[in-house]
């Protein structure tokens, strides 16, 4: 009997991991494209008018490194206006937007509507209002840098016809410890082994941060920023993919933004997201699948955006639970004093070490795929393969509380990295206030 029940397990994992394998196949495809030179764009025609929107609550550490990145670009700045957003007068922000041509602070008078899309709202309604006009609008954070040719890339993407288009995430503090290196390397993850091919195949892209623009044309239609869930880039791919925008991403405009240092930290923003994954997939879930069905346009990505993590989530859930299975019947066999139990703890482990190993596995090739954007040190990147594992594990927690957690509420997140990029695009790294370090690109 014993042996019967681990034959049937073993059968039925076999063939959870075939379904799987089957589900994973266009991630595979993307994954092997990912590979290859990303989709170059043909230079503009005309150099285009852009507002880049800062919020900026509290950021008087950093925001002058992204000022100065904007003063900084290869692009003509009579077209680029900025705007600071902050919520009082007293914050030392102001002071230091000030110092900057063409940088408008606004300051919220609605402050009891809080959250990133809210400030975004609130300042796009102001400009609507006004006599300034701008063909697109840049989202950036204020622990943003720019690489100096970010606008001239992207304004070639707005050149050929993108409403909503993304840069190249790229990390400030890769040798920052073990979770921040864990973190970058999971935008390196979207960037490569998804955005990149979504362009390829002219599918939209998906959001993750900052570091993007949107139409104008797309705003003024629905009446200014109306995206306020928890993770309002997620919500803003999802409602271009039901829309049927024009997406794109292009990996030669590229930015940087600081990782959380600390699990507490990377704990409460990933929780953020995953709460605010569920919310806006409540949100658009039904106007998608009636796309996919009813709507010609735009299939593959509303067939993508449907299935959601439905291919990764199966896998890992095969894998996970015929560990536990293999775990708790070796347990058993144990207690009965079954003589064969040595072969399930065998199953357990080889289970157990082979998830562990694939995720390492995966970091070493996301790392080697970029290792020209990428600046870590040898024995920080050793230490970002052999924890990513124990990184991504913190999902499954994750998942069950932002499960029974009603509310999440939007944490602030210290700042604390300095960089700076001069003329030739050397970047020199501050970082809190001791460590200096020097690269050059």
């Amino acid at each position: 009997m014993y042996f019967q029940i681990f034959n049937i397990g073993n059968i039925v994992f076999y063939v959870l991991l075939g379904i799987s394998v089957i589900l994973l196949m266009q991630k595979i495809i993307y994954h092997i494209v990912g590979l290859f030179p990303s989709k170059h764009f043909k230079d503009a025609k005309k150099d285009h008018k852009y507002a880049i929107l800062i919020p900026a609550r509290n950021e008087s550490k950093v925001i002058e490194q992204l000022l100065i990145s904007i003063q900084e670009q290869n692009y003509n700045h009579d077209l680029i206006d900025t705007y600071v957003i902050v919520e009082s007068e007293n914050d030392p922000t102001c002071e230091i937007a000030k110092k900057y041509p063409n940088t408008n602070v606004f300051i919220r008078k609605h402050l009891e509507l809080k959250g990133k899309g809210y400030a975004l709202n609130e300042v796009i309604e102001h400009i609507f209002k006004s006599d300034k006009k701008y063909e697109a609008f840049f989202i950036c954070d204020a622990d943003n840098v720019l690489s100096k040719d970010f606008i001239k890339e992207m304004n070639k993407t707005y050149d050929a016809g993108y409403q909503l288009a993304l840069g190249y995430r790229n990390s400030k503090n890769w040798n920052g410890g073990w979770v921040a290196s864990c973190s970058a390397l999971t935008f390196s993850m979207i960037n490569t082994f998804h955005n990149k091919c979504r362009a390829r195949f002219n599918q939209n892209v998906l959001l993750s941060g900052t570091g993007f623009y949107i139409a104008s044309e797309i705003l003024e239609k629905i009446g200014g920023w109306k995206f306020f869930l928890l993770t309002e880039d997620y919500e803003l791919s999802l409602f271009s993919t039901v829309n049927n925008l024009k997406s794109t991403y292009n990996e030669y405009a590229e930015f940087y933004d600081e990782q959380p240092t600390t699990l507490k930290v990377s704990w409460n923003q990933r929780l953020r997201w995953v709460k605010g994954y569920g919310q806006a997939n409540k949100k658009y879930k039904k106007k998608l699948i009636k796309g996919l069905l009813f709507d010609k346009k735009n299939r593959l990505s509303k067939y993508e955006y449907t299935i959601s993590i439905l291919p990764v989530a199966c896998i890992l859930s095969t894998a996970i639970l015929y560990s536990v299975f293999t775990l708790i019947l070796g347990i058993v066999g144990s207690c009965i004093a079954q003589p064969i139990a040595y072969k399930v703890y065998i199953a357990f482990g080889a289970s157990t070490a082979s998830i562990y190993f694939f995720f390492i596995c995966y970091a070493m090739v996301m790392l080697l795929a970029e290792r020209k954007h990428i600046n870590i040190s040898f024995i920080n990147a050793v230490k970002c393969c052999f924890m990513f594992p124990v990184y991504m594990s913190f999902y499954v927690p994750l998942y069950v509380t932002a499960l029974f957690k009603k509310e999440v509420e939007w944490k602030p997140i210290a700042h604390n990295v300095h960089m700076v990029m001069d003329t030739n695009e050397n970047i020199e790294i501050k970082m809190n206030e001791n460590t200096f370090e020097k690269i050059n690109k």
